[in-house]
């Protein structure tokens, strides 16, 4: 708020339409981020990551921008945020990502529409006499794609496994 005998700093020139970020979570640990209209390819982005990856946009964008986060509730908040005044792109600490590397598998069997779960396997366990089996999971391990992955059809029970070269 600007008071009496105060003047507003510029801002400097304002784009007639502003560059519109737009970061929608997928999970409580990723969102999509899209870039006037246009869907980033490297999305979607780890959540810690979001701060320094808009600050970064804005910076490019030279210009003041519209940022909306849409969250998994349906909120969504919205700010016009201004690039650093002395023009510095932000400090990234973290080591650059690498470009994603795509593996594709396709299998069949599937209820059409149906939910199919992908899961890494992380290890194997053996069931025990009585056929049951157990798994302890530490919730602080980072998954790592080797190995196999498995495709689970939700509704058929589907199950496919294959090898990760």
């Amino acid at each position: 708020m600007i008071g009496r005998g105060r003047r507003a700093e510029p801002l400097g020139p304002v784009p007639p339409v502003l560059p519109q970020i737009i970061a929608e979570v997928v999970s409580a640990e990723h969102v999509v981020l899209t870039v006037n209209g246009k869907r980033l390819p490297a999305t979607p982005t780890r959540r810690d990551e979001l701060g320094p990856a808009i600050a970064e946009l804005i910076a490019r964008f030279a210009s003041p921008t519209r940022v909306e986060v849409r969250e998994l509730d349906g909120s969504v908040y919205a700010d016009i945020l201004t690039p650093d005044p002395d023009g510095a792109a932000p400090v990234n600490e973290s080591p650059e990502r690498p470009r994603p590397e795509l593996v594709e598998f396709t299998a069949d069997g599937f209820v059409p529409g149906e939910d199919v779960a992908i899961a890494l396997v992380l290890r194997h366990t053996s069931a025990a006499g009585n056929g049951t089996a157990r798994a302890l999971l530490d919730r602080a391990e980072h998954a790592t794609v080797t190995g196999e992955l498995i495709l689970l059809g939700r509704i058929s029970g589907t199950t496919t496994v294959r090898r990760i070269d």
